[in-house]
């Protein structure tokens, strides 16, 4: 034995591990494919609730729609007044009534285009790609809408295709088809019910929307981690204007349901004033968003300083706009708790108060300059909160402390209002402490 050779190893061979990693990547595939199961059933089940009352609608209009035209015109098999009433009415529970007007004049061109067709060239293949050709044409320039210009060309080539049934005319499919129209019209008018409903839905989005990135800016502050500030920056750039779209296509349902159904025009006033609700909110998000850049660039520039007053000031501004989301949800809307909460909000917003960090120390000169700057951004949100519950914006000034200062040696604060200073910034009026316990933002009351 050679003693220079070197010893073998004592220790046991470690087993390959390709047997583990296989069963291991197996059992990953398999958990995503649970969970990308489980997340689809999730949405199609939240899609069945959300659309459960417009499908009930639909098979109420198609089921009318046929018994009409079978009892009232004595047709045999009526199909295209099923058909047509289940189109117009569809899975949509957002339906506006120019969508539903435009898809009934689709189909009613559609029907009566493919009865010509029929009747001057007959049916088969080359007439199918003549009427489709046709249609086609026809609807791009009657209408620039995909919708309109697909129901002008479905129904036009149903009539070329479906075969003629005994005891049915030309004249009786153009006749089924008005009949599910009108049908549909009549219960898409009559059971739409509160207009308001879609309005506060999407109120209610919008304002969880303010809320959740105001918490995501007070922990931001409150940690001075810039990270926090530059993520909820990215959430809300990314989907704020989607919120707000919703509301505006929201508004303009309600407002459309309030003008044409004879059960829901008594809604209009409210429908109004959600309506109005939205211009104030919609400028606020918009100043959510430069709040939040100028959040990350003012903590950028104290070195990530903790800042709990100013987290407080955005948890007090959360909690104006938790206010507001509460008061949309009732039928009569009473934006006072709202205004105190938003008084609150304001009496933070000085750059004296806020521009201390937990410390109790100032920012230097680039501090100081995006401090202010977020200050003042933050006094213009709630500004336009303070608006969206209807106040002017003279009234909405009243409600912010004052900006003019002195400084004398230590001392900094108000500087007292002379007569020249109270031209420049009124103070505080009895009238503004009225708005906090009065709600005055009906237009129609007195002001």
């Amino acid at each position: 034995m050679n003693p220079t050779a070197p010893a073998p190893s004592s220790r046991p061979s470690t087993p390959s591990p390709r047997g583990s990693g296989a069963t291991g990547h197996r059992t990953s595939r398999t958990e995503l494919l649970r969970m990308a199961l489980e997340k689809r059933l999730t949405a199609g089940a939240s899609r069945g609730r959300r659309d459960a009352l417009s499908i009930g609608r639909a098979a109420v209009a198609a089921s009318l729609a046929y018994l009409v035209s079978h009892v009232l015109w004595g047709h045999e098999f009526p199909f295209f007044s099923s058909i047509v009433a289940f189109i117009i009415i569809g899975f949509g529970t957002e339906t506006k009534i120019r969508k539903v007007i435009e898809m009934s004049a689709g189909v009613m061109i559609g029907v009566l285009l493919g009865e010509l067709a029929r009747s001057t060239i007959g049916s088969g293949t080359w007439q199918i790609a003549v009427v489709i050709l046709g249609a086609g044409t026809l609807a791009r320039l009657l209408d620039s809408g995909n919708l309109f210009g697909f129901q002008v060309t479905i129904q036009s080539l149903l009539v070329m295709i479906m075969p003629i049934t005994p005891g049915m005319t030309p004249g009786g499919r153009v006749v089924d088809a008005l009949t599910g129209v009108t049908v549909a019209i009549l219960i898409h008018l009559l059971t739409s019910g509160d207009p308001r409903r879609v309005q506060r839905k999407a109120a209610t989005r919008f304002f969880r929307e303010l809320e959740d990135t105001m918490v995501s800016l007070a922990l931001a502050a409150r940690s001075g981690d810039v990270s926090v500030a530059q993520a909820a920056l990215k959430s809300v750039r990314d989907s704020s204007q989607s919120f707000t779209d919703e509301w505006k296509l929201a508004n303009e349902a309600a407002n459309e349901m309030a003008t044409y159904s004879p059960t829901a025009h008594r809604h209009a006033a409210g429908v109004e004033r959600l309506q109005h609700l939205l211009i104030g909110s919609d400028r606020a998000m918009r100043n959510l968003r430069v709040i939040a850049r100028r959040e990350v660039e003012f903590l950028t520039a104290v070195e990530s300083d903790a800042h709990s007053t100013l987290a407080d000031a955005l948890l007090a501004c959360r909690d104006a706009i938790t206010e507001l989301r509460a008061a949309v949800g009732h039928d009569d809307v009473d934006f006072t708790a709202a205004r105190r909460a938003l008084r609150l909000f304001g009496s933070y917003l000085t750059p004296e108060l806020l521009l201390k960090n937990d410390q109790g120390v100032r920012p230097g000169r680039a501090g100081h300059f995006e401090g202010v700057t977020l200050v003042i951004q933050l006094r213009s949100l709630a500004i336009d909160l303070l608006q969206a519950t209807g106040l002017d914006a003279k009234d909405a000034k009243r409600f912010l402390p004052s900006l003019l200062i002195a400084a004398d040696g230590e001392s900094i604060g108000p500087r007292p209002l002379t007569r020249e200073m109270k031209a420049v910034e009124p103070p505080a009026t009895t009238e503004a402490l009225e708005l906090l316990i009065t709600d005055r933002s009906d237009p129609a009351r007195r002001r």
